[in-house]
């Protein structure tokens, strides 16, 4: 089986001028946790996941394990602040510029290795021969599929 068969193809996407809270409030009323970031060809440029935006929330010194314990902190203000700062800058300052991006005539192990090997999010951006997206597939696409397909599609890939 393909990605192309698989993946979610009514994609919600953003570009990397758009401000930060424009997005996570797209991310937070549809319960999204990634968009993918496109040019004004749908070319990807990258993602914003909320996991991501989590994690600028935290200082570094705490992320880079500088401290043993940070039970003593005053968490909610650091968060708070540090969340006001990124709120008006722009999508294309805090995106990940990696995200992991498979082809339409990948093989599902082709895409479930890929998810493995270098996702940390669970998601791959279906992109054609030009980088343009087509789709997202995530991890509970692919078990979905295993669950509910015609053993004889599954193994036409």
């Amino acid at each position: 089986m393909k990605a192309n068969l698989v993946m979610t193809k009514n994609l919600v996407v953003c570009h990397p001028d758009q401000p930060v809270a424009e997005v996570m409030n797209i991310l937070s009323d549809r319960s999204f946790r990634v968009l993918p970031v496109v040019d004004e060809e749908r070319r990807i440029l990258g993602a914003i996941n909320m996991l991501d935006m989590l994690s600028r929330l935290v200082p570094e010194y705490i992320i880079n394990g500088d401290l043993k314990s940070v039970s003593y902190a005053p968490d909610i203000g650091v968060l708070r602040r540090h969340y006001g700062e990124i709120l008006d800058q722009k999508i294309g300052d805090v995106m990940d510029r990696n995200p992991t991006i498979v082809h339409e005539n990948d093989s599902l192990l082709s895409v479930t290795a890929a998810l493995i090997t270098y996702d940390r999010f669970e998601y791959a951006f279906v992109a054609d021969r030009n980088n343009v997206i087509q789709g997202i597939i995530v991890a509970s696409d692919i078990l979905s599929c295993l669950g509910k397909s015609d053993p004889e599609i599954l193994f036409d890939a």
